[in-house]
């Protein structure tokens, strides 16, 4: 007869490793979108930024000596695009040329949305670059959004200022739009750079979604570098047009062997017990 406790047994581990397999396709890791701002300015380190996962954005300023060559490298690689797009500070700073302006007429911010379009044709979203004025003002963000709306641009609100209105326009226009979470490096310091990595593990973790931005700059480099050959289990290295389209990215799982290796006997007596007579055979 069967030995009915080894039967037991059996159908214990089977259930367990069932179950363990279940729960590890179902369970969502938390994400983390890195996304890598002022691309197009310093060529070698902009080099080194995509040799890093693809899941790495990178925020690409159209007006950049290398913004083109950049572009035309990220979209071979399958890599998100933003337009890292020049906007008015609060304290009047002088931007790129191509920038947004408070101001500026309709036609005006359209026409330069289209230009900047032009040079990263392949960019799905546009961030801020700088813009602390530009994004808490309401007539601008109107206008900027109903021209990102017109070619199907996300928005990434850099968040330079508390007061920004962006988020709160971009829903109104239609136009899908996340803030910023955490910058890399305020500070250019590697210690406080690492912090600011760690915190934006933490919040990842305890909101589900972190979105950091950082620079092409030596610390956030080494950084990055040191940090990404051990991300943790639970965490998950997403690109921003996941996070946009709001898709559900789960990493390839192993293959979980759910057969017992233990011998099976016969169903013939006497009943001799033989190896992976259930399962995969040798």
């Amino acid at each position: 007869m069967i030995d009915i406790i080894w039967l037991k047994s059996a159908v214990e581990k089977t259930v367990i490793l069932l179950t363990l397999c279940l729960l590890s396709l179902f369970s969502q890791a938390a994400q983390l979108a890195l996304v890598i701002d002022d691309m197009g300015y310093h060529l070698r380190e902009d080099e080194i930024i995509l040799s890093m996962p693809k899941a790495i954005s990178v925020a690409i300023i159209p007006s950049a000596p290398y913004a083109k060559h950049i572009h035309q490298q990220a979209t071979a690689q399958g890599r998100d695009i933003l337009i890292h797009m020049p906007m008015q500070p609060m304290n009047n700073m002088k931007i790129e040329e191509g920038g947004l302006l408070l101001g500026m007429s309709q036609e005006e911010v359209a026409r330069r949305v289209q230009m900047a379009k032009q040079i990263l044709p392949n960019a799905i979203g546009m961030n801020n670059h700088m813009g602390s004025a530009a994004t808490a003002d309401s007539t601008l963000m109107h206008f900027l959004m109903a021209e990102l709306y017109k070619h199907h641009l996300f928005f990434l609100d850099s968040r330079t200022i508390g007061r920004s209105v962006a988020g709160k326009i971009a829903k109104q226009q239609g136009v899908n739009s996340l803030d910023r979470h955490i910058f890399l490096d305020d500070s250019d310091a590697y210690n406080d750079v690492q912090h600011q990595y760690q915190q934006a593990i933490q919040y990842a973790r305890k909101h589900g979604i972190a979105i950091a931005i950082g620079h092409p700059r030596k610390n956030t480099i080494a950084v990055l570098q040191a940090e990404l050959k051990n991300l943790p289990a639970d965490i998950q290295l997403v690109g921003m047009g996941n996070l946009w389209r709001n898709e559900k990215v789960v990493p390839p799982q192993p293959f979980i062997f759910i057969f017992p290796n233990m011998p099976a006997p016969t169903s013939i007596a006497p009943f001799e017990s033989v190896p992976l007579l259930r399962g995969v055979p040798k």
